[in-house]
This record gives structure tokens, sequence and C-alpha cells, in this order.
């Protein structure tokens, strides 16, 4: 993750103390910020013998002494906004975030104009606890990278970087909730525009970019949660700015789906399935969320198109076969079950699945050659599941002890593909645990695969 530079505002910001320390009173009239912003008048800041020395104390750092100086003189004087403001100086220095924001808000509230000066000294905190937390993620802690970036958002929210950062470690532990907060968070503080300086053509672009990302990122965590009525406004504004994703198309589909309005989810849907150009990903995606909406036929269809573009995909089959299964279709899932035992040879609920379909379609000697296949099974294999890992490819399942005798070596050989291009096989040798066990096992392929089969070799 990208540093900050670090902020140098330290100068700044004593010559202001110093100013005011040198007058009974502060500004009188109205004051107005670089961005046209007019203060109410408040109750201005009051010299201190306080406020003096803390100011000659932060301005040498030596921030402890500072503090209890300061904090001396809020004890005497606290209706005077410039303790306040100089007690959060000093503990933001000190890290205490919390405190020190506590402190510069109560200030700013007694004299609005502080803004100009608690403004600088939160994006300086910002920008120290922000680079503090990416030094931590990036070697390994997250734990104190939550944290930092946590003090970072506290500290200034027109800056998106912490939030975002934060909230996807949030999303990424499960804590979904705090995800959404703060992502919102992150939407409300690009909303703001600063007190101290103008913002040139370059900062409100990356400020637009940063705000549609965000709004991206929180769609899909809403999505996640089933809190579909609020991502369904966040995706429409995705549509209009890109009318002919596909996956956007998907999730406001899936959305309306959680809220039951099937006639608008089916319309969508309907337009997808009629796209000729839709890539194996984008097929995969619509059919999960077809099955998932219940609407299985068309999951089948999707899945089906699928296994044109991944013949040799053992889970594009699977997701077919279980779309046509739960359609009762059971025309299409004989010759599209039979095809999947090819690639699985070694499923049982792949063959159990067959056998049905056969047994549905008035062909009983099949689905008893089906069932006997299946009872007849050295081992099964179960829980088949590919991932990507690294730039590798890694598959990950259960081998369960059926009619070979425990320990007995069992050959399988899976055969990778990118789509269609065979890109190699790995061997490996599994023993049959005993009969209704089982153990889990694993095969790395060196090479990024999209669909892999699997065989029993001597």
């Amino acid at each position: 993750m990208r540093r900050l530079g670090r902020a140098t505002l330290t100068l700044v910001l004593v010559l202001f103390l110093s100013a005011c320390a040198g007058v009974q009173r502060g500004p009188t009239g109205p004051v107005v910020s670089p961005t046209g912003i007019v203060y109410e008048p408040g109750t201005p800041p009051t010299r201190t013998r306080f406020s003096q020395t803390a100011t000659l104390l932060l301005s040498r750092g030596i921030v402890d002494r500072a503090l209890e100086v300061a904090q001396n003189g809020l004890d005497s004087d606290p209706a005077n906004p410039i303790h306040y403001l100089l007690v959060g100086i000093a503990l933001s220095r000190l890290g205490e975030y919390d405190e020190a924001d506590r402190m510069l808000a109560q200030a700013q509230r007694i004299y609005p104009a502080y803004e100009l000066f608690v403004e600088p000294e939160r994006r300086a905190a910002w920008g120290e606890a922000f680079n503090r937390g990416v030094q931590a993620y990036d070697s390994g802690n997250v734990e104190v990278a939550t944290k930092a970036w946590g003090e970072a958002i506290t500290m200034y929210d027109l800056r998106s970087d912490a939030h975002r950062n934060l909230a996807s470690l949030l999303a990424r532990e499960g804590v979904y909730e705090e995800a959404i907060t703060t992502y919102e968070l992150a939407l409300a503080g690009l909303e703001k525009l600063p007190a101290t300086f103008l913002l040139d053509d370059a900062a409100l672009q990356a400020r637009a970019e940063e705000k549609i990302s965000t709004e991206e990122s929180l769609a899909q965590v809403l999505l996640f949660v089933k809190r579909f009525a609020e991502a369904e406004p966040l995706l429409r504004a995705q549509i209009l700015r890109d009318p002919t994703n596909v996956q956007i198309r998907i999730d406001l589909a899936a959305a309306l789906t959680g809220q039951a309005r099937m006639e608008e989810a089916a319309e969508i849907y309907a337009l997808l399935l009629s796209e000729a150009d839709l890539g194996s990903t984008e097929l995969f995606n619509l059919g999960v969320a077809l099955f998932r909406a219940e609407i299985f036929d068309r999951a089948g269809e999707a899945f089906g198109r699928l296994t044109q573009l991944r013949p040799d995909s053992r889970d594009a089959w699977f997701n077919y076969v279980n779309a046509l299964f739960a359609a009762e279709d059971w025309n299409s899932l004989t010759r599209a079950g039979d095809r999947l035992i090819e690639l699985d040879p070694l499923g049982k609920n792949v063959g159990l699945i067959a056998a049905r379909a056969h047994l549905e379609t008035g062909n009983q000697q099949a689905a008893l050659q089906g069932l006997e296949r299946v009872d007849s099974a050295v081992v099964h294999v179960e829980k088949l599941q590919m991932r990507p890992f690294g730039s590798a490819t890694r598959i990950q399942a259960q081998v369960v002890g059926n009619k070979a005798e425990a320990g007995t070596p069992v050959r399988l050989r899976f055969a990778f593909y990118y789509e269609t291009e065979p890109l190699g096989s790995e061997t490996l040798v599994v023993p049959a645990p005993p009969s209704g066990e089982s153990e889990t096992f694993e095969v790395l392929f060196r090479t990024g695969a999209t669909a892999y089969r699997y065989e029993i070799v001597p």
C-alpha cells in the first residue's frame, strides 16, 4: 500500500498560537476561510499564561509538558477555547487520538473559526496514523494496521484511503456491519470539502473516482449480507455509468430477487441470456445467480452454455447437472449426467443423480447399471473444489472408503485446461480409507487453470 508524505504543519500552527497569545482576545470581525466559509463568532480565544507557556513548549517539541500546562489552563478557565485547542494538539502529537478528537472538536464548537487550525492538525495526525497502518500491513500485522487506520479515521474524514483500507480488512475478517459503516463514513467524508485550501481539478477527479470505487465495494458487502434494498440504488448508479457491464446487471437482478421483485429480476436475466457473447466467468456468475434465485431452468441454460466453452470442466458439468436436477429436466439430465460421470468417475452423488435421471425417463436398465457402478467403486471422491493458489491451481477433495480394502493405493490422474486448451496433468496416489471413512487430499498444479477432470489409472 502507498504511503503518504509526512505533513509539515507545526510551524504554521505555532505562528498562529503565538499571534493569539500576543493579543488580549482573538479577531473581533468575521473570519472567512480560504474556501469562502464565514464563521459564526462564537467565543474568541483569550490569552493566558498557560496558553503562552504551552505554545512555547509545543514549538520546542516538549509535548508532555505542554499537555500538562495546557490542561492546567483548561482547569482554570474551561470556557476559553484556546486551552481545548492546545490540549487537543498535544494529545494528537502524543498519539492519544480519541481524546484529541474530543478536545479539538470542543475547541471548534466554542470558536468555529478554529477549524482553520484544527483541520491542518487533524490532517497531520491522519497522515501519521495512515502511514503507520500501511507499514504494519506490509509487515503482516493486520491487528496494528486495523487500529492505526481506525485512528486515522477518528482524526480526519476528508480522505477515504484509511476508510477503504479498514473496511476491506473488516469485510475480509467477516465483520460486515462495521465494514458497511466504515464505507458509509468514507462516502460522507468525500461529500465534504476542506476549509483551509481549494481542491484543484485533479484532486476533485480523484475524489470522484474514490467515491465510485467506495460505492462499488459497499454494494458488494450489502449484497453479501442481504441488505438488498440498500444495495439497489448503488447498483443502479453503476449501471448508469456502465450499462453493458454483465456482472453489475447480475448483481442488480440478485438484489431485486432478494426483495421478491421476481418479474423485474427475470427480465434482466432474460436479457442477459439473450446475449451471445457472454464469457465463461459471466456465464458462471449468471448461472449461480439464477440458481440462487431458484430459476432453475434458466440456470441450466447458463451452465449448459458454460459446458460448451469448457467441455472438459468437471465443475461446469457438475453445476449444469445440479441445475437440471433441480428443474427436473430428466431428458437433458440423462445426457449431462453420463457426461459428468466421464469427468468425475468416482463421484457418488454424481452417479446417483445420473441413475435417477435414467429411472425418471423409464430406462430402468441404465439406472440399475448406474447404481451398480456407484456401489462397486473402489472409493468415492467427494467435495471437489478448485481454487487459485498464487499463480498455480489447487484442488482439494475427500476420498471416501468403499469397496477397496483399507490402505489400497488408488491412482488418480487430474488433467487441467485453460478453457479448451490442455495444460498438463498431475497424478497422485491416495490410500483407500476404511469403508465409510474419509480422508482429505489435494492436488497442486503449477499453472493457473480454469477447468479440470480426473480419471482412475492403473
